[in-house]
């Protein structure tokens, strides 16, 4: 059964959402799987191996033909299964009007392209 609240849209390849967070004792550069207002879905190869994830983090997010903005987080656990791919999920605890004006406009942007080439 499906949790989230929010659409969550699939980047485009060539157009990646590339993602800094800055964590208590670490900085990664991270590339978007799936993008909602609420959060960003992200593949982490290290898979947060020694980091303290339980503490907020800082996020920097771009999307494509946004200006980049940032957002306090936190680190979720998705499951199991998917933490062993490397998957795991931000969910934003704070972000700005401009931000979240940006997240919303990008997802309508996506699911209105998707549809129309579905």
């Amino acid at each position: 059964m499906e949790k989230r609240k929010q659409v969550r849209v699939v980047p485009f390849p060539k157009q990646p959402v590339q993602l800094q967070l800055m964590g208590n004792g670490f900085l990664d550069i991270l590339v978007a799987q799936d993008v909602s207002e609420g959060g960003i879905a992200v593949r982490v190869p290290h898979k947060f191996d020694g980091c303290d994830i339980h503490s907020s983090v800082e996020i920097v997010v771009s999307l494509p033909g946004y200006k980049p903005f940032k957002a306090l987080g936190k680190i979720t656990h998705l499951s199991a299964s998917k933490e062993a791919q490397g998957l795991f999920g931000l969910q934003f605890t704070q972000i700005d009007v401009k931000g979240k004006g940006f997240l919303l406009d990008y997802v309508k942007k996506l699911t209105s392209l998707r549809r129309m080439a579905g």
